[in-house]
């Protein structure tokens, strides 16, 4: 869906709107124009459905308060938590190898998961943002005799600054997954298009399929996990025919002030 008119019917008629993060709402200089407006018109219809896995959902909640806007933690749902959420519950107490940035490590050990380098059945994989060469080895000779491989997410990379990209938990897999051999264990994916993330948001809603809309710039994860869940989907891009501040355009005027009032920082 492209129309700036349609896309905003659909919106205002929406019990749920959906968002993804990056290229969406924001990028790494901050929200993107358009974006704080939408996000205080729409309250507590919001939810953001990210596959962010260096972040937790308390952290990004408070970037959005920074930026004045009061966004519950419950209705941000990122790729990386529910990793880590799934692995620790299923996990049973025996440890896993996990490539992931610091804080995500110790996220993993608050939320209960065991985590020991060197051998394990299972290796799970989120954007490591100190990825090395001795990380890479380990993890390559993990993966070489594990049974299971978890990635918080598939994309090789997401938008940053000035055009260029940042290098996501895909590209990670893809330098282990060329030192395999021939080892085949199974590969689960979390994040989006997995429908995952979309029907925690639903049932968190209470809602059907076709009272929610899915909100990304990336057909491929956004729209193809929305459209799995039967979930109507609006394409917007910084680069696209339709852009968040062209939607903002369409739904902020006609969003009552009356709705997101005390949603701003005071």
């Amino acid at each position: 869906m492209h129309d700036a008119k349609e896309a905003a019917e659909r919106i205002l008629a929406a019990d749920a709107v959906l968002f993804d993060w990056d290229g969406c709402l924001a990028d790494a200089d901050g929200l993107l124009p358009g974006a704080r407006g939408m996000l205080l018109s729409i309250g507590s219809r919001g939810y953001i459905l990210s596959n962010n896995s260096t972040d937790d959902p308390q952290s990004l909640a408070r970037r959005l308060n920074d930026a004045g806007i009061w966004f519950e933690a419950e209705r941000i749902l990122l790729a990386g938590e529910q990793t880590l959420l799934l692995e620790a519950e299923r996990a049973g107490g025996e440890p896993v190898h996990l490539v992931a940035s610091p804080d995500m490590t110790e996220r993993a050990t608050r939320l209960g998961l065991r985590t020991a380098p060197g051998e394990a059945d299972t290796l799970v994989i989120l954007r490591d943002t100190a990825f090395t060469f001795a990380r890479l080895k380990t993890a390559a000779n993990v993966a070489r005799h594990c049974q299971r491989i978890v990635l918080s997410n598939p994309d090789l990379t997401h938008p940053g600054p000035n055009g260029t990209v940042q290098p996501e938990t895909g590209a990670f897999f893809a330098a282990i997954k060329a030192c395999l051999d021939g080892h085949e264990p199974s590969v689960e994916v979390v994040g989006k298009p997995n429908p995952h993330l979309f029907r925690l948001a639903l049932n968190h809603a209470g809602i059907a399929p076709d009272r929610a809309v899915m909100i990304g710039d990336n057909p491929d994860t956004d729209g193809a996990g929305a459209a799995a869940c039967g979930i109507p989907f609006i394409h917007v891009h910084p680069d696209g025919p339709l852009t968040m501040r062209h939607l903002a355009g369409s739904v902020v005027p006609r969003t009552n002030p009356l709705e997101w009032q005390g949603l701003t920082r005071r």
